[in-house]
């Protein structure tokens, strides 16, 4: 087996590697194991790929959502995409990125886990899925040591980053064994369906390389198998892309509103926009160049962050709840709150800071701490008379102003707005 690490004198002279020119484009790509059966997926297209999804939670987040668009990707090019259900991984627990034990499912929630995560990219990207426990559910103990565990050396296993950094704090053998499953998954997606390309974030190198291992040993060096890792999306600050500080941004609506998501989108970093853009959605290069020279201009205007938000919430959600998003943020940013039937309200409210009143009315100062929009009273002090507090998006200029539930919109809620763009809500009882 041969491994490359793909860079740019690399991947500028192979030939045909159209898919792969565009993902490095793209900066999606991170790495490649074999640059010639490379080619020669590229070149043939009989061959289809797959990428696994974890049943951990009923719902996948935007971070997964790159691995969605990058099989999307491959579909768009002509190529069969697998999206593979961890039914049998999941009861496991993979120790890929963790620095502890993961907290074992009970078998019913995996259960609805997977039948969540199934009809969520069913709906998203349309890609065949497979439940991987299918390979295993009429397999017994004895049956997989003398299939699988038989060609694993522990020794080679324990140079492995996934195990080697778990060492000093432990690992248990089920997490240990997990990637004698992943590579099991691999050889039957292969010899089942006709599969050549696993394709996975950059934390899955070494269950990735270990599935291409364990091909070549139950076939020959001539199989048809390689791997590819996808460059896992990071924030310029270097913090995980998917999360707010009210937790993870869900595909599943129930979960996160997509007005949630769009004000997630609309409020990235400029440093992160063109990333964003270029391996979040289906824009093209060209397009993307020419978006960010027009942001660029004028960045306070957010024209990037605006047709990402858009893009993204209507590939998601489609383009009736991304066009109900951009008019309530506009309605609510314009202060036309009383535009907004109480629907509309709760789901611009939906996911704010906010403070459940037990009294009927607060001092402004007070409130500002509370709502922790403020770390003292004095820096509250200095906001209000810096006039950069709002109450109900009328501005506060005394510091004993009294916020008072009388005033509150559908005798409900209060929201405060410090600066621009930083909103708290104050639930009355």
């Amino acid at each position: 087996m041969y491994t490359y690490i793909v860079k740019d004198s690399i991947m500028y002279n192979l030939s045909y590697m159209n898919i792969f020119d565009e993902l490095k484009a793209r900066r999606v790509l991170n790495n490649i194991t074999n640059v010639d059966k490379a080619n020669e997926f590229v070149n043939f297209k009989k061959m289809g790929l797959y990428c696994g999804f974890d049943p951990s939670f009923k719902s996948l987040h935007l971070g997964n959502y790159l691995m969605l668009v990058t099989l999307k990707r491959f579909i768009d090019a002509g190529y069969t995409a697998y999206a593979i259900i961890g039914g049998a991984t999941g009861r496991i627990g993979d120790p890929s990125g963790k620095n502890s034990e993961r907290k074992l499912l009970d078998l019913k929630t995996i259960e609805n886990n997977v039948e969540c995560i199934t009809n969520q990219i069913r709906k998203t990207i349309g890609a065949k899925i497979i439940d991987n426990y299918q390979f295993y559910k009429g397999m017994d103990m004895l049956d997989f040591l003398r299939e699988v565990g038989k060609y694993f050396n522990v020794n080679s296993m324990l140079e492995k980053e996934i195990v080697s950094k778990r060492l000093e704090v432990g690992i248990s053998f089920a997490e240990f064994a997990y990637t004698l499953i992943q590579s099991y998954d691999f050889y039957r997606l292969y010899s089942d369906y006709n599969v050549a390309l696993q394709i996975g974030g950059s934390d899955q190198w070494g269950n990735i390389t270990n599935g291409v291992d364990f091909i070549r040993k139950k076939t020959d060096d001539n199989n048809k198998s390689f791997g590819m890792t996808v460059n896992l999306l990071t924030k310029a600050d270097g913090t995980k892309f998917g999360k707010s500080e009210s937790g993870a941004i869900y595909l599943d609506p129930e979960l996160t509103s997509p007005y949630s998501m769009y004000q997630f989108l609309i409020n990235q970093n400029d440093a992160d926009v063109e990333k964003l853009l270029l391996s979040l959605t289906f824009i093209s290069i060209d397009e993307i160049k020419q978006i960010v020279k027009k942001h660029n201009e004028n960045k306070a205007d957010r024209y990037g962050q605006k047709i990402l938000a858009k893009t993204i919430v209507t590939d998601i959600h489609g383009q009736k709840e991304a066009d109900k998003c951009i008019k309530l943020s506009e309605l609510f940013f314009q202060g036309k709150i009383d535009e907004l039937n109480d629907d509309d309200l709760l789901v611009v409210l939906n996911g704010i800071p906010k403070f459940d009143a037990t009294d009927d009315k607060y001092n402004i100062v007070d409130v500002l701490v509370l709502l922790k929009a403020c770390e003292s009273k004095s820096q509250a002090r200095q906001l209000v008379n810096g006039k950069s507090i709002f109450v109900n998006n009328k501005l506060v200029e005394d510091i004993n102003f009294i916020v008072d539930k009388t005033n509150a919109i559908k005798n409900q809620f209060s929201y405060i707005k410090k600066g621009k763009k930083n909103y708290f809500l104050i639930n009355w009882k």
